[in-house]
């Protein structure tokens, strides 16, 4: 069991009343919706501001992409993934590794920006990496180089499959991937949401 603490917080009135109307429509208790808030916000919130990250509509992002050339998509997203989520991933988890830009697909980029749905499996001698965005074919191309340029930088050779909508990378690393996470039961008030579907994302 992961440690849990007590504490007593004073909020406003106006949120005491959202909150048991959140909790009566989604049939769950108030203690949980106050912990995932309080987990996004030191996970994602607390770090994305002062980031820079904003939010567009997600079809206004799949527009976006229609508009330009595959070789466009291509070059934005290896110079997103050699600058931008560098910089990203050495600003959220203090240093650039494969643990935590594995970390920042699944945390960063698919449970709180909602950029693509995350999923990882090890098979044999390499990680089977899935990022399933449902922004067409040029979302694809430009999640394909930034995926290439980013491991590139970490010297793990990365094999790419393209589809309309999703990408799918098989990693060659020497030793299997590990998630990270303590052994045992979790409290449900300590997990994270679960990834839902969203009207907005965050580029």
């Amino acid at each position: 069991m992961k440690r849990v603490e007590t504490r007593t917080l004073r909020i406003d009135t106006e949120v005491s009343e959202q909150l048991d109307e959140l909790a009566e429509r989604d049939k769950i208790s108030v203690n949980v919706i106050a912990n995932q808030a309080l987990r996004k916000h030191v996970e994602y919130d607390a770090y994305a501001e002062k980031f820079g990250l904003v939010t567009i509509p997600r079809g206004l992002l799949k527009t976006l992409f229609s508009l330009i050339s595959d070789e466009q998509a291509r070059d934005l997203g290896r110079k997103s993934g050699e600058h931008t989520w560098v910089a990203l991933v050495t600003f959220w988890f203090k240093k650039f590794n494969l643990e935590n830009v594995l970390k920042s697909f699944e945390r960063v980029a698919s449970r709180y920006n909602r950029n693509f749905e995350y999923e990882s499996s090890h098979d044999g001698q390499f990680l089977v990496v899935i990022l399933r965005h449902d922004c067409g074919p040029r979302a694809s191309a430009f999640y394909a180089e930034f995926v290439k340029s980013v491991f590139a930088l970490l010297d793990v050779k990365v094999e790419l499959e393209e589809a309309e909508d999703q990408v799918v990378a098989k990693l060659f690393v020497q030793k299997p991937y590990e998630q990270l996470t303590e052994k045992g039961v979790t409290p449900d008030e300590l997990k994270p949401p679960y990834a839902q579907p969203f009207p907005r994302q965050v580029v």
